[in-house]
């Protein structure tokens, strides 16, 4: 039998959920909130029926990744004190529910749900597992592989296939790009005069970012426009480069000393909780 995983981006679907009911509204509801919340996840729970879940939040803002880049996020606005408080009331009715979740403090979730994702493939074959991430965040494409997808929506279930077809590229250099053409939602800012199809294209002709470097000369042979400007700016940014790249890559290193089996889930007794939660008069 296959054992299959839901590693959720908790504070992701937090800040959907919350600002969907409370945007521009001066009353904060948050048991409604909070009913969005967990429709979201319900929803794609009865699409895959996994037998493992595990929500993971972030811990805060100030991990290791703003400690060595300042300007890390800081084009995102404060995360407000009644947003804190919604976050925190979920992870308390999540107790309430015997539901567990993670957050590990100085690294992000997305480091978390690598690292489990490499703990799980370390336990099993590759025909025994598979793994669904629920987010919208594009540093989780360069987890995809065979076993792990990105469950972005019904439309948007990303394999390596599916990636390269929306994106343009595979998995492996999912990093290479971003870094080349920028990641806005990280203020990473990207090497000026290369957009996503130049990216695109540098890649898939010459390869990965350090391939790019070593062979910059191929650049004028793929007829790009201003090709000297951009050779330029990536001669200019390599110092830059590595530090971008330092940021995009996910750790999965990280040491979760947890058995799995805390978060095989009772399927009877997840739609119990989701059919009691509907019935509240909202």
């Amino acid at each position: 039998m296959r054992n299959v995983f839901f590693l959720i981006d908790a504070t992701l679907y937090a800040y959907k959920s919350f600002y969907i009911i409370n945007y521009k509204k001066k009353k904060i509801n948050f048991k409604k909130s909070f009913l969005v919340f967990w429709k979201m996840i319900f929803s794609k729970y009865k699409f895959c029926k996994p037998n493992y879940l595990l929500l993971i939040f972030d811990y805060d803002r100030n991990n290791f990744r703003k400690k060595i880049y300042k300007e890390y996020k800081s084009n995102r606005k404060k995360i407000s004190r009644e947003l804190v408080l919604y976050i925190s009331s979920i992870k308390s009715f999540l107790k309430i529910l015997n539901i567990n979740y993670f957050c590990l403090p100085d690294v992000e979730g997305d480091d978390v749900i690598g690292s489990l994702i490499k703990k799980i493939s370390n336990l099993y074959s590759k025909n025994k597992y598979l793994i669904y991430i629920l987010s919208y965040d594009k540093d989780f494409l360069q987890l995809v592989n065979n076993n792990v997808y990105l469950f972005i929506s019904y439309k948007n279930i990303l394999n390596p296939k599916y990636t390269f077809e929306k994106y343009g590229v595979y998995p492996n250099f999912i990093k290479d790009f971003l870094v080349l053409c920028g990641d806005k939602s990280d203020n990473i800012p990207g090497i000026k005069g290369i957009g996503k199809k130049k990216a695109i294209l540098l890649i898939n002709e010459i390869g990965n970012i350090e391939s790019i470097y070593r062979n910059l000369y191929k650049i004028k042979c793929l007829k790009i426009n201003n090709y000297k400007n951009i050779i330029n700016n990536l001669e200019y940014n390599r110092k830059k480069i590595k530090l971008w790249f330092s940021l995009i890559n996910l750790k999965l290193d990280i040491k979760i000393n947890i058995s799995l089996s805390k978060f095989k889930i009772n399927h009877f007794f997840f739609i119990k909780i989701f059919n009691s939660l509907n019935k509240f008069n909202l």
